[in-house]
């Protein structure tokens, strides 16, 4: 198995950060007001149905490295959803440079949230379970092999939600979860294709070279991420 040496600038897990200030009790949910904006914004938009949470994931990761390693967390947010909305036709981009209407475009859909009922929407979220449709390949207690992330993506540059780090490794299977919406599949509009979904345990040794005896890291892994270890 070939593992891609190259780690895309979007996938920050694993690495080294500065230090860590923990919320206390009382703080701000949001930062900033304009944060809680955004955040409204995009579930509103997501209503619609033009794309999946998974799609608005991968256009943030494809924000380019300079914007994404300079941008704050919801400015991600924001330029991914400002680019969706250019790119599906419901603004054109000299509207968004002038701020104002520049001609016919794609009516935005009936399903679009008003304010008031995002709340509600943000607090139900929307189930990514589905039925179970064959019989899990892995069975907890058993060791896998993850996949390098490239070869689990359905289309190149893709989407998947395993992380470089936890690539080309050896875990056991802790946890079964039933069949879930493969975000690889969903983010490019190629269909749900709900796969078994497993947390899978690593030993923090095996992960990182500074990584402690005795320390664990768990990550939620789709079957497809995972080969049977012989």
């Amino acid at each position: 198995m070939t593992n891609s040496k190259m780690k895309p600038h979007h996938d920050m897990g694993g690495d080294q950060a500065g230090p860590i200030t923990p919320d206390r009790p009382g703080d701000a949910i949001f930062a900033k007001p304009w944060h809680k904006r955004v955040l409204g914004l995009t579930v509103a938009g997501g209503a619609m149905g033009a794309w999946s949470i998974d799609t608005s994931r991968f256009w943030r990761e494809s924000l380019p490295k300079t914007d994404y390693q300079s941008f704050t967390y919801y400015e991600k947010w924001l330029a991914a959803l400002t680019n969706l909305f250019v790119a599906k036709g419901f603004v054109t981009r000299d509207e968004i440079i002038n701020g104002l209407p520049s001609g016919p475009k794609q009516p935005l859909h009936d399903a679009a949230l008003d304010a008031d009922r995002v709340l509600a929407m943000l607090a139900a979220g929307a189930k990514a379970s589905r039925p179970e449709l064959t019989k899990p390949l892995f069975q907890q207690g058993q060791k896998v092999r993850t996949c390098s992330p490239d070869a689990t993506k359905r289309q190149m540059p893709g989407h998947t939600r395993l992380p470089h780090y936890a690539a080309d490794k050896i875990g056991v299977i802790l946890f079964y979860h039933g069949h879930h919406v493969l975000p690889n599949s969903n983010a490019h509009f190629l269909g749900e294709c709900p796969e078994p979904l497993y947390s899978v345990e690593f030993s923090s040794a095996d992960l990182w070279p500074d990584g402690r005896a005795g320390d664990v890291v768990i990550v939620d892994c789709w079957q497809s991420y995972l080969e049977p270890l012989t």
